[in-house]
């Protein structure tokens, strides 16, 4: 049997390792390293602390794990205190080279892991928003915030889900757009839709980022965590441009059974916690009393409504049922079941008249019994506007020839006179949803009609409108530049996109539109001379300059007798400042029945003027053109 002095050196280092209790310590550093982050994970949301301290956390127990390693081999934790470990019997020189060797590879492990999750959380990914092999972003500018500025526009971010197995990612799902639907209904406040933001789910960017790519003043991020007996819903404030938090909110309830009644008081205090000037009437009386176990089942079916699957559509048609035989009167649920048919109905191989007939009737009958859901009102203004389109293609009933007028007086505010608008007038196809309910209708019957119409040109178009309108301008400028692609003499299609790059902040990217758009050479496109008054105009004003150019320039076809939608013009005005003007012409575009009346709440444009009475009905008027009958406007703009 060997002795000692011939054991391997390896065999001696393992030994060393031992007695000097090395690979104990290396165990309890990691138990230890592994409570403190999950700690974190819960005790940093409720200080305002986002996921970037608990990234620096974890680099910082990364990095702490080989000195803590040369600290338990030198040092030992006896009963009198910590002293010096000592030397012990050595005999192999080669002991010392051993243990800088595997001090180097614990070191080498551990950076590389952290190197491989900073690579996963896209730390070394280029800076979002940048354009590949094209113009660059340029970096966000972050200013001081002044307490008391005022809040015109505001995102909320997707919940993240905290709970133990995370298994309640539809309560937070369900919560995220129950605050955006409240907040929405604010009058002096533009609040950026839920399909906007989702692409920001579990999102490690900063910020003032986020800010600058939704144009928006402030950014809402926060966490649910819930168990069977207790829910905590942390929400993080924070001023976007400055990075400043504007507060940390808290909800920490035993036995939440009144889920509707608690999503009501939650947007409530994050209106209330921006100051913004909103009517405190405003969220009062809005949530029945829904029984506990309705509501439950209610968002189940959402969730599973949500995934967009024929599978999930049957499963949230069961989960309304439920819902509704524990409460008969929940509006949501009937709207939920008649969405769930009608979308069973339109990808199922054997459609017929009668499901989306019986879907239609369900979603009446949601109305009947409320006749403020939004949910109700949403679902049913879809299927209605959507039934002629798949039903007509599928020839199963022929479309509608007329629509009859439905007249509507609106006073204007500051002014002896109304006005009587025919509501019937105003083409509301392409205007976007704002439930989760309704925007799967949406959705589905966009790709549906997609597959059955032939006329290109009108569908990508409608398509770009219905992204604009919801904010989702990426996704619209994609469809955009495949329009004027494939169709140079699209001059719709040329303006939105130009608008689009002037929303999102980048007007140069706009004046490089016009410029590509004027080398076409196409109709209707800009001539030199206009061309180069956009370089001087931008180059002097950034995007006011933009919209001085293109207030001129509409201003100038107007002068000459061509059509001009009295819309465009009062958004250039809004741009400018000049409200006055911009009233005018857009109380004009209500009168005339034109549709851009519709995208008031969500344009950027009316930021400054969001305050303004006379906004605030124009406002209410375009929610109620939202859920009229539908017919194409006699002056719905230029076409191509």
């Amino acid at each position: 049997m060997p002795d000692k002095n011939t054991t391997s050196g390896f065999g001696q280092f393992a030994a060393e390792m031992r007695r000097r209790h090395v690979v104990r310590f290396a165990l309890g550093y990691a138990a230890a390293a592994f409570v403190v982050l999950q700690l974190a994970e819960i005790v940093f949301p409720a200080f305002g602390m986002g996921e970037g301290a608990l990234r620096l956390l974890v680099v910082a127990v990364g990095l702490g794990f080989p000195p803590a390693l040369v600290l338990a081999w030198v040092y030992d934790i006896t009963t009198e205190g910590i002293k010096r470990t000592t030397d012990g019997d050595q005999t192999s020189p080669v002991l010392p080279r051993l243990a800088v060797g595997g001090l180097l590879i614990a070191t080498i492990g551990v950076t590389g892991a952290l190197g491989a999750y900073l690579a996963e959380q896209g730390v070394f990914e280029p800076t979002a928003g940048a354009v590949p092999d094209g113009p660059t972003v340029p970096p966000v500018q972050t200013v001081a915030y002044e307490p008391g500025t005022p809040i015109r526009s505001i995102a909320v971010l997707p919940l993240d889900d905290f709970s133990p197995g995370s298994d309640q990612a539809y309560f937070a799902s369900g919560m995220h757009e129950e605050i955006i639907a409240k907040m929405s209904l604010l009058d002096g406040i533009r609040v950026v839709s839920r399909r906007s933001v989702m692409q920001y789910a579990g999102t490690t960017m900063p910020m003032s980022q986020i800010g600058q790519e939704l144009d928006v003043d402030v950014v809402v991020e926060g966490s649910v965590t819930r168990t069977s007996d207790r829910t905590r819903v942390t929400l993080r404030i924070v001023h976007a441009e400055s990075e400043s938090d504007i507060g940390t909110l808290q909800w920490d309830r035993e036995e939440v059974e009144d889920v509707l009644a608690f999503q009501t008081e939650v947007a409530h205090m994050v209106v209330h916690e921006l100051d913004s000037d909103h009517e405190e009437t405003l969220f009062a009386n809005t949530v029945a009393t829904v029984e506990p176990a309705a509501q439950e089942a209610y968002f189940k079916g959402k969730y599973q409504y949500e995934l967009g699957t024929d599978e999930g559509y049957r499963s949230a048609f069961d989960h309304f049922e439920t819902a509704l035989e524990a409460d008969p009167d929940f509006a949501p649920a009937m709207a939920g079941m008649a969405g769930a048919r009608f979308l069973i109905g339109l990808d199922g191989p054997d459609t017929s008249e009668e499901d989306f007939a019986q879907a239609r009737r369900e979603a009446q009958a949601a109305i009947a019994m409320d006749s403020t859901s939004m949910e109700a009102l949403e679902v049913l203004a879809f299927i209605e506007r959507s039934m002629p389109r798949v039903m007509g293609e599928l020839a199963l009933i022929p479309a509608p020839e007329s629509v009859p007028k439905t007249m509507h007086v609106i006073r204007i505010p500051g002014e002896s006179d109304s006005i009587m608008v025919d509501v019937g007038a105003f083409d509301t196809t392409w205007v976007t949803a704002v439930t989760s309910l309704g925007e799967r209708i949406e959705e589905q019957v966009r790709l549906k009609t997609m597959n059955l119409e032939n006329q290109s040109l009108r569908r990508e178009t409608f398509q770009a409108r219905q992204f604009m309108s919801s904010g989702r301008y990426g996704e619209a400028t994609d469809v955009l530049e495949s329009i004027v692609e494939d169709d140079p003499q699209a001059s719709m299609a040329w303006e939105m996109l130009a608008r689009t790059h002037v929303t999102s902040g980048d007007p140069e990217r706009a004046v490089s539109v016009i410029e590509t758009w004027h080398d076409t050479g196409a109709s209707g496109a800009p001539d030199a001379d206009r061309l180069a008054g956009l370089y001087t105009a931008v180059e002097q004003d950034g995007s006011q300059g933009y919209w001085s150019w293109q207030l001129d320039r509409l201003e100038s076809m107007e002068a000459e007798g061509l059509p001009v939608p009295p819309s465009e013009i009062a958004a250039a005005h809004a741009a400018l400042g000049n409200a006055d003007q911009a009233f005018a012409y857009m109380f004009e575009a209500l009168e005339q029945g034109d549709a851009g009346v519709l995208s008031l709440r969500s344009d950027p444009v009316w930021d400054d003027l969001r305050m303004d009475l006379r906004f605030r009905e124009l406002g209410r008027q375009a929610q109620v053109m939202r859920f009229s009958p539908t017919r194409r406007s006699p002056r719905g703009g230029r076409g191509r």
